[in-house]
């Protein structure tokens, strides 16, 4: 009796034991999660820099690998420190070719926000030249309004030729120097599409856009020999952009030929556009 006595004790101080663990382990406090901002899936890293003076980092986004003609950026702001997200602030950028011998810029568009409501400085930079010429660089500038502090920053990116030209460099008949660069369609289909170009003078480190000119467009399918109707041309909306429409009435390739006048001169008529749907 006293052997069984015994052994039922001892087998309730372990049962009590043994509840008293799993009801510890069950009362594990679990870590809260930390709520990171989200950066879209379809936004590609092209590098990151400190903004030296701005107590900043800069993260650069594009939809795509950096190529010769129009390129949108998404700059992400962070402290240098906390490594949180910033979002109060002014950005500007300038794009840079070191060519050894020589410098330039190329054309740039800021849009001026302080406080972006996706928390993205956004710019476009039309890239004239691939990297294999020289060194592009983005130099950056930054207030911080959160430190009141403003620095500037370079960081290195490539850029590639595209497998058809986006972008036509020329001089014009009243010796212009130009650079007119296809935007739009991005993704050609059959029917009516948006047809866009942007269209500024050639300079080594200011290229203004040109917003006086007057374009027309003639689409022609050259394999079928025919053209198509209903084509609307581009008009200036603004900062060197014109906007119109083109029609595909079929797949294949076609070229889409440009004129440009100014007060009603022709002062171009031999650039043109492959657009393959």
């Amino acid at each position: 009796m006293k052997f069984k006595t015994i052994l039922a004790i001892t087998f309730a101080t372990i049962l009590l034991a043994t509840n008293a663990c799993k009801k510890e382990e069950t009362t594990t406090v679990t870590p809260t999660p930390v709520i990171v901002d989200q950066i879209p899936s379809t936004y590609k890293l092209m590098g990151e820099t400190y903004i030296l003076g701005a107590a900043a980092k800069a993260k650069v986004y594009a939809e795509k690998d950096f190529f010769v003609g129009y390129n949108k950026i998404f700059v992400a702001m962070f402290d240098s420190v906390s490594n949180t997200r910033l979002t109060d602030g002014h950005f500007d950028v300038i794009p840079m070719m070191d060519m050894g011998m020589m410098k330039h810029s190329a054309p740039v568009e800021i849009t001026e926000e302080s406080i972006p409501s996706d928390k993205f400085w956004k710019a476009a930079i039309v890239f004239i030249m691939p990297s294999s010429a020289g060194k592009w660089t983005l130099n950056m500038a930054f207030h911080n309004h959160k430190t009141d502090k403003e620095g500037e920053g370079e960081l290195e990116v490539n850029v590639i030729n595209p497998t058809t030209s986006v972008m036509k460099s020329f001089i014009a008949s009243d010796s212009t120097k130009l650079f007119v660069t296809l935007i739009q369609p991005t993704t050609p289909k059959i029917g009516l599409n948006n047809f866009e170009i942007s269209i500024h003078k050639k300079d080594m480190m200011d290229f203004p856009a040109v917003n006086d000119y007057t374009v027309e467009i003639e689409p022609t399918m050259p394999s079928m020999g025919h053209g198509s109707p209903n084509n609307v041309n581009p008009v200036f909306t603004s900062m060197g952009h014109y906007v119109g429409k083109v029609n595909f009435t079929m797949t294949g390739l076609w070229n889409v030929k440009l004129t440009l006048k100014k007060n009603g001169v022709t002062i171009d008529n031999k650039q043109s556009f492959d657009i393959t749907l």
